[in-house]
């Protein structure tokens, strides 16, 4: 049954899994066909085919029968379309055996913004969003067997819906901070440094290499401290983002209850005699407010929405940095290990400074897209507050007039009654603003003091990712 287009080499599967442990990562770099460049040890170890039965060939060598292709329809248009992938991919070893990742493929771009190359970072997924996983795909290559890929691909995204995600980006961010938080709190306490502990034995062919890496891993397990600080932050971003997407959902349907009031109050202002011209005149008012009203929440929701996307990019920019940092440091533990046991040739050498450099490159690249990104939101957050201040003037207004409505209805006596229960709805409605503006305001007060923090933390990374650059150019140039 598996001897098809799904595993044109042939390879038997069997339902046994290929030891890849939690702490352990691998990448691999592409060109732009998806042909191997590229990987490390562990991808060579996992995968059980020899490194030369890897490099140079297409990156499906290890594509699993169970997998959809459909999936890999989607990895490649969001790649070419110059955005990063993450998703849950099903590999086959050399020997039939299986392994699980949650693949984090990243475009890489030359100095002109084309893409140069693909780096496909991979963890072991542990979440329990994970779990859902292998029969969901079941479900989508039966549907593919029988519908082909192009519809598979659009029943996916339709599951998807089903299980509660806008669309497959959001899927995959959401399964990106599942599997990272899941990963930190199983290496918690897990010691990665490894500098010191071979020197006596390293060969003097290797010494001056395993000096560079050791050195290069202090640096990055240094800038690791500081990644993760930001990155005890991604939780606090997300419950900011949940908090302004309800608070823009409030304000703009305000709009269209202070217009609908005004509607009304005009409507009644018509049925009454000589009390109506005070009333047409609170209406006018209420009309006009309602329409500044209108302009001021419409910007604000605006703003608002523009600085959730920042808030999204910020939160998937952190995810991204902290796990390309943890592969720089895990490779270079890896090839620290490696310098121990084996003599390394220069044509390796040359293959572990061009991996370093990619990867430094890409942390480097995501460093400033995050500075790029609290630079932007800090500066939405700021238009918001100012924002706020100018609702809360009209708020205000909407109190006065709410106020003057009660007496003259009073005035009117029976006739005053339909303006007592809308001028009462706007009570209501003054009071429900206030309390969500109020909120709004700490939301917003909070957003930005987390934003100064991680941009100080953003300005110490880039200095000393700079001062890195520099000092080891011959590397990293």
């Amino acid at each position: 049954m598996y001897k098809s287009i799904y595993n044109k080499r042939e390879i038997e599967p069997k339902d046994i899994e290929s030891k890849f442990d939690i702490d352990e990562l691998f990448f691999s770099s592409t060109n732009l066909k998806g042909t191997i460049l590229s990987g490390n040890d562990v991808f060579v170890r996992v995968s059980k085919f020899n490194k030369d039965e890897l490099i140079g060939k297409p990156h499906n060598i290890i594509r699993h029968p169970d997998m959809p292709r459909a999936v890999f329809k989607a990895l490649w248009q969001t790649i070419k379309n110059r955005k990063p992938f993450i998703g849950y991919v099903k590999n086959i070893a050399k020997d039939g055996s299986y392994y699980w990742v949650l693949a984090c493929v990243y475009p890489m771009f030359d100095e002109e913004g084309n893409i140069k190359k693909y780096l496909s970072i991979r963890l072991k997924p542990t979440s329990d969003i994970f779990k859902i996983i292998p029969e969901f795909y079941k479900d989508v290559l039966r549907y593919e067997h029988r519908e082909g890929m192009d519809a598979a691909l659009n029943y996916m995204l339709e599951k998807i819906k089903e299980l509660g995600f806008e669309n497959y980006e959001e899927f995959s961010k959401k399964a990106f901070l599942e599997e990272m938080k899941s990963r930190e709190e199983k290496l918690k306490n897990k010691d990665m440094l490894l500098c010191g502990m071979a020197s006596n034995v390293l060969s003097k062919e290797n010494e001056e290499l395993a000096d560079t890496l050791c050195i290069l891993q202090t640096n990055f397990l240094r800038l690791n401290r500081y990644f993760n600080e930001i990155y005890s932050k991604v939780n606090i971003f997300l419950e900011m983002n949940k908090n302004l997407n309800e608070k823009s959902k409030f304000i703009f349907q305000l709009a269209e209850e202070i217009r609908l009031l005004s509607l009304n109050a005009s409507i009644e202002s018509y049925k009454i005699k000589k009390e109506g011209v005070s009333f047409s005149t609170l209406s006018q008012e209420m009309r006009k407010n309602a329409e500044y009203s209108e302009r001021e929440i419409l910007n604000l929701t605006k703003l608002i929405n523009q600085t959730n996307k920042d808030i999204e990019d910020t939160s998937f920019n952190i995810l991204s940095c902290k796990l390309q940092i943890d592969m720089v440091v895990y490779f270079l533990k890896e090839m620290l290990e490696k310098l121990v046991n084996e003599k390394i040739s220069i044509q390796e050498e040359k293959e572990i400074i061009n991996n370093i450099k990619d990867l430094f490159e890409l942390l480097n690249s995501y460093a400033k897209k995050l500075s790029n990104n609290i630079y932007d939101s800090k500066s939405r957050l700021r238009n918001i507050f100012y924002n706020i201040k100018d609702l809360n003037v009209l708020i205000n207004r909407l109190d006065f007039i709410h106020i003057n409505g009660l007496i003259e209805s009073a005035h009117a006596g029976n006739e005053g009654g339909s303006f007592t229960i809308i001028f009462s709805q706007m009570l209501k409605l003054v009071e429900a603003a206030k309390n969500q503006i109020v909120d709004l305001e700490t939301n917003i007060t909070a957003a930005n003091e987390e934003n100064l923090s991680i941009d100080i933390l953003t300005d110490l990374i880039e200095t000393k990712l700079l001062k890195l650059e520099k000092k080891y150019e011959n590397i990293f140039a």
